[in-house]
């Protein structure tokens, strides 16, 4: 009975080539390099995963949620019922049969970006609906803090909360509103002073 030698060489890594020889009774096996390939790359692949093109950062990183700014929305105070003279026209489209302005005296802009505004919209029929409402440019939400009664006054509305602004369509006036004179094209919410000059141009 031979006695068995186990000798191992290796060689400097080329790409991802090792070769391992067995001899065993002074005869040589030799594993194919696809094997030995595959099982190097799962040694080194788990490294280069976590580096970048250059191999010295990584290619991802967790989310810190603690680094993100956290939105608080400002005191509101609900402004005077509108006055018909200080009523803005909002021009829509042909298509709507609506029709809408913006009290110019109650147009705000606070500090954490909301705008802010009475709302009157008009029927055919000349029926009034009247709002007082806040909308974020950034998120494309609208909020109303209080509505119109017959007699004149506004009435703080129960549980308002932040709403999606609808999709587009007919006498959709809060999307017109947010995509056309109250946001910019920075999705940020227009100065009230802006806003009146657009209107009023």
């Amino acid at each position: 009975m031979h006695d068995a030698h186990l000798l191992y060489t290796a060689r400097p890594m080329q790409g991802a080539t090792r070769f391992i020889v067995w001899c065993i009774g002074g005869k040589r096996f030799f594993f194919a390099r696809l094997l030995l390939s595959l099982a190097l790359s799962a040694v080194v692949y788990p490294l280069h995963a976590k580096r970048d093109r250059y191999g010295t950062e990584p290619e991802y990183f967790d989310f810190d949620e603690s680094l993100v700014e956290k939105w608080k929305e400002g005191k509101v105070t609900i402004p005077p019922y509108p006055k018909d003279q200080d009523l803005l026209a909002v021009p829509l489209l042909a298509t709507d049969t609506l029709k809408i302005y913006i009290d110019r005296q109650s147009l705000s802009r606070g500090v954490d970006r909301v705008a802010r505004f009475s709302l009157v919209v008009e029927s055919p029929s000349g029926a009034r609906s009247v709002f007082y409402d806040g909308l974020r440019c950034e998120t494309r939400e609208y909020k109303t803090y209080a509505m119109g009664s017959p007699e004149h006054v506004f009435t703080p509305a129960k549980e308002a909360a932040w709403q999606r602004i609808p999709q587009p369509a007919m006498n959709a006036f809060r999307y017109h509103l947010y995509r056309h004179y109250i946001c910019d094209t920075h999705a940020s919410a227009r100065a009230p002073e802006e806003l009146v000059r657009l209107l009023t141009q």
